[in-house]
């Protein structure tokens, strides 16, 4: 009998890896299929065909369920009474992505040109007259193409700080083709990762390289990627007392630098806002007023919606 289970577990086992090599297959052919489309095809095409594919039963059955969090907070936040299309900016950040790092889809890049064209006329002569430069993106649209229009900023080097798993967004980084993105960790515990972040603040000081920080990351995110304490600040967010990451504030006063905070919007097309250039001593006051008056602008580009504590953890 004792054989018989072991033979029956062993038995399901390689059914169920056979039945994994096949769906990756599937996964496969669907994505090489969306690349051939997305390179001859305008990408707005492909929104349509993603409502299509979403509707089939096995594709990514826990979205609903973020969207149902991202609908509640939104309501809550800013007492809209219309729901929150999550799934739709969700598809149509992986078909921008998708289309700009595998299809190569000309419409995309050469939107993501122009705004990385509109960024580097604010950030070139802050470098010009000496300045260390951290470029600060907001999770709009998709928190890899904003990333890219950053990463091709003069002088063309930029290092971006996270919380955590810095290898692994290296690995992801190398399918952009051509972008000088660094990622370093401010928790991983790691030496070569932490003498690579001297490294890139020490250029940044000497103006041979921007530090991109995402200032509207929530600290509970950080808390559950590193299981470490996280230093935040107190402020005020949609008129109640929240928490926001205050690593943008240490770098910031560490360089003395200006800070460009900036982010994408769709408007029928890829957009870019930037604000004024805010000096380190500023900041303080101004990171949560930037942070609301964008996603109160463009709300239905923010990616954050569905994390459940937002800025508004319960102490």
């Amino acid at each position: 009998m004792r054989y018989f289970i072991v033979w029956l577990y062993l038995a399901w086992c390689n059914a169920a890896d056979a039945g994994a090599q096949r769906i990756a297959k599937v996964w496969q052919v669907r994505r090489m299929l969306a690349c051939l489309l997305l390179r001859h095809f305008h990408y707005r095409v492909l929104f349509r065909l993603a409502r299509v594919i979403y509707r089939l039963p096995f594709i990514d059955p826990h979205l609903k369920a973020r969207a149902c969090v991202a609908t509640a907070n939104k309501r809550s936040l800013l007492a809209h009474d219309e729901t929150l299309d999550y799934v739709g900016f969700t598809l149509r950040r992986k078909v921008l992505e998708l289309g700009v790092m595998w299809g190569q889809n000309r419409q995309a890049l050469a939107e993501l040109a122009a705004c990385r064209q509109q960024l580097d006329e604010v950030v070139a002569p802050l470098h010009e007259s000496g300045t260390p430069v951290i470029l600060a993106p907001l999770h709009m649209v998709s928190d890899v193409l904003v990333a890219m229009v950053g990463a091709g900023v003069t002088p063309g080097k930029t290092t971006v700080i996270v919380s955590s798993r810095a290898d692994e967004y290296q690995q992801q980084t190398r399918a952009l083709g051509g972008i000088d993105l660094d990622y370093c960790s401010i928790h991983d515990d790691n030496r070569e990762i932490a003498g690579n972040l001297m490294s890139a603040v020490m250029e940044a000081a000497e103006n041979r390289r921007n530090i991109m920080i995402y200032p509207d990351i929530t600290p509970d995110f950080t808390v559950n990627a590193s299981h470490d304490s996280t230093a935040k600040l107190p402020c005020r967010l949609f008129e109640r007392p929240a928490n926001l990451h205050s690593g943008i504030l240490r770098v910031a006063r560490m360089l003395g630098a200006q800070v460009v905070f900036y982010h994408l919007y769709h408007d029928g097309k890829l957009k870019l806002h930037i604000e004024p250039p805010v000096p380190a001593r500023k900041l303080k006051t101004l990171l949560p007023e930037i942070i609301e008056k964008a996603i109160r602008q463009h709300p239905d580009d923010w990616m954050l919606w569905h994390a459940h504590s937002l800025y508004f953890i319960n102490e």
